[in-house]
């Protein structure tokens, strides 16, 4: 039906515009292809440039596989899209293990969908509901996923880490199961080490890099399976396998700290279940969604982002990538931390007013086509810098001024955080932090609103006194209290 309407011989105005797919493109433009389309067409690509092929039936099973399990709910910044964006101008094995690295994600999407159980059957083992158990897997009977698990430094009966490789090593088996009967087995060990180098963050273990420790792997699963590849084949491996785990983590080199921080948002809702339900999370589902944010970044060593191997990248681009990544961190810490401390003052307002609520009844609706309900920058004195103060500019204005893209369930822009920071500053940033240390309970939150100077809780009050309109009588006499 859409391609009849484009290609019709009715004539059309001018630019006029249809929709294809969920894009609107111009009349007599060719529609771009669909993301299932590009999963067979790439694939098919793919497989041809390895000297293999497969029917489309086994294309169309693999390609359907894929984005079913990339288009879930869940998958906010994992999806479809992700693995386009990874393997621009890569090879046919980088392609192919970008297509697959990320099909399983455990935790994120609830367990194995039924297609993912049967092609992993008798894999693994889950006990008490949750954790993952690596069965036994004779290595005569299955040398594929023996060869996988070696590649991997796993062991049957291991229990398998979600932050360790539980992820990528199931993806792999996916990958490896499925290619298993059209790609050669050194061709699998390739895809396989791939996926493996995606495992992120990871620092030296034992005097070795990840990618030294991968190395030894791959020379032991050389020799034990047969794989018949010379030292420098398998340097180019490690060395390919990199360049797509860099791609993989390429965000967090951005120098454009607003599009780095729209994807940061983009994560949010995938392990924080609540925010997927963007009308009626409450003020506790985001006050713990940024806590958990926070202590990523607070935590998250910046060498352990980039990787290399025998100078692929060159010593001079990895120190880049890594620099631009640390800015991008330290810049997203205090980012961060304002946005915390703004949320945590809204929870403590709520829970001296009767306890958690909708984050809507104090902030508003989020703004929808067509529709601009009140929201609590209404009735706040516009965001400005204290000039009195140490306030970082740059953080000031992404607050203000807001991120590159907007999320699905928050503003762009914080006018919240972007009024407090502008007015406590540096100092005044550190010292209320302190009272989020520990839980906030019972006589934390009196605490942790007279970090701040009365004004502002005052003004903070006030001006969800106009939105909370059952909360207001109580609001208000806080503004009283703070006005004293």
């Amino acid at each position: 039906q859409t391609w009849s309407i484009i290609w019709s011989k009715k004539p059309k105005a001018p630019n006029a515009m249809v929709l294809h797919e969920g894009s609107w493109v111009m009349v007599g433009e060719h529609p771009r292809p669909g993301r299932m389309r590009k999963l067979v067409t790439n694939m098919s690509e793919c497989l041809l440039d390895l000297g293999a092929s497969a029917t489309e039936e086994e294309i169309e099973a693999w390609a359907c596989l894929i984005f079913e399990s990339m288009s879930a709910p869940s998958r906010t910044f994992h999806s479809v899209q992700h693995v386009f964006d990874i393997s621009v101008d890569a090879d046919s094995i980088q392609t192919l293990s970008a297509f697959f690295h990320d099909v399983i994600y455990y935790g994120i999407d609830g367990g194995l969908s039924q297609e993912q159980s049967k092609i992993l059957h008798g894999v693994i083992s889950v006990h008490n509901g949750e954790d993952v158990f690596l069965n036994y897997i004779d290595t005569d009977s299955d040398r594929v996923l023996s060869m996988c698990m070696t590649l991997f430094g796993f062991k049957p009966g291991q229990m398998l880490d979600p932050f360790h490789g539980l992820n990528e090593f199931l993806s792999a088996a996916v990958a490896l199961r499925c290619l298993e009967g059209t790609l050669d087995l050194h061709q699998l060990a390739k895809i396989a080490t791939c996926i493996e180098a995606t495992i992120p963050f990871r620092g030296a273990e034992n005097g070795k890099t990840a990618t030294e420790a991968l190395h030894e792997r791959l020379k032991d699963a050389n020799t034990l399976y047969g794989l018949n590849l010379g030292e420098e084949e398998m340097v180019l491996c490690i060395q390919r396998a990199v360049d797509l785990a860099n791609r993989d983590v390429e965000n967090f080199s951005t120098p454009d700290h607003s599009h780095f921080l729209s994807n940061t948002w983009n994560l949010l809702p995938e392990s924080n279940v609540n925010l997927r339900f963007t009308k009626d999370f409450r003020i506790s589902d985001y006050l713990l969604a940024l806590k958990k944010t926070t202590g990523f970044f607070d935590n998250l060593d910046p060498e352990t982002i980039f990787l290399s191997f025998q100078d692929k990248p060159s010593l001079d681009e990895l120190s880049e990538m890594t620099e631009n990544a640390r800015a991008n961190i330290n810049i997203s810490q205090k980012y961060m931390h304002c946005k915390l401390l703004s949320i945590s003052v809204l929870s403590a307002l709520a829970e001296e007013t009767g306890g958690d609520a909708p984050i809507a009844m104090f902030m508003g609706d989020l703004p929808e086509q067509g529709c601009a309900p009140q929201s609590i920058e209404d009735y706040l004195p516009a965001p400005s810098i204290n000039h009195d103060l140490t306030v970082d500019e740059k953080v000031f204005r992404l607050l203000k001024d807001g991120r590159e893209r907007t999320s699905t369930f928050d503003l762009k822009h914080s006018p919240l955080a972007a009024f407090l920071y502008g007015l406590i500053g540096d100092e005044g940033l550190e010292r209320s932090l302190k009272y989020l240390m520990t839980p906030l309970e019972g006589a934390g939150f009196k605490k942790l609103l007279g970090s701040l100077p009365k004004v502002v809780v005052g003004q903070i009050a006030s001006a969800c006194a106009e939105i909370a309109a059952t909360r207001a009588k109580k609001l208000n006499r806080i503004v009283q209290e703070y006005s004293l």
